[in-house]
């Protein structure tokens, strides 16, 4: 079960894609409804399935979201999402897929130094948004 700050940083996610032209079309949770629609689970992207899909019907470009607490920042797993979904590019376009990140605002100086490792720091195609603590009740 995802905790609420989860929860919330995808739908912080899914709101960043659809002021970037996405429309959400698939999502990783239960029973989901998206302006009154419903959204499918999103396909496995090598080795692991994105919190969040968001796709540009015109242009056929992709993105994908992922959600990350600060304890899960630093996980074998998030390394392999990142690895996975910065190597990908979308069939229709030859483009990087876009990766929006959702993070505690706590945690961002510890994704800039993951990124860093792995390379792919400054990369136009990854980008962030974070969630106050302080807005997260998880009582």
């Amino acid at each position: 079960m995802y905790s609420k700050m989860h929860q919330m940083l995808v739908g912080l996610i899914g709101r960043r894609m659809r002021e970037n032209g996405y429309d959400i079309v698939a999502f990783d949770g239960k029973d989901y409804l998206f302006d009154g629609q419903e959204i499918h689970v999103p396909p496995t992207i090598r080795r692991h399935r994105p919190d969040i899909v968001g796709f540009k019907f015109e242009t056929k470009e992709v993105c994908v979201g992922e959600a990350k607490t600060h304890k899960d920042l630093f996980s074998k797993r998030t390394r392999e999402q990142l690895l996975d979904y910065s190597a990908t590019t979308a069939i229709s376009t030859g483009k990087h897929i876009e990766i929006v990140l959702g993070i505690p605002e706590s945690a961002r100086e510890d994704l800039a130094r993951l990124l860093q490792t792995l390379n792919l720091s400054g990369k136009d195609f990854i980008s962030s948004v974070w969630l106050p603590e302080e807005l997260v009740d998880n009582g």
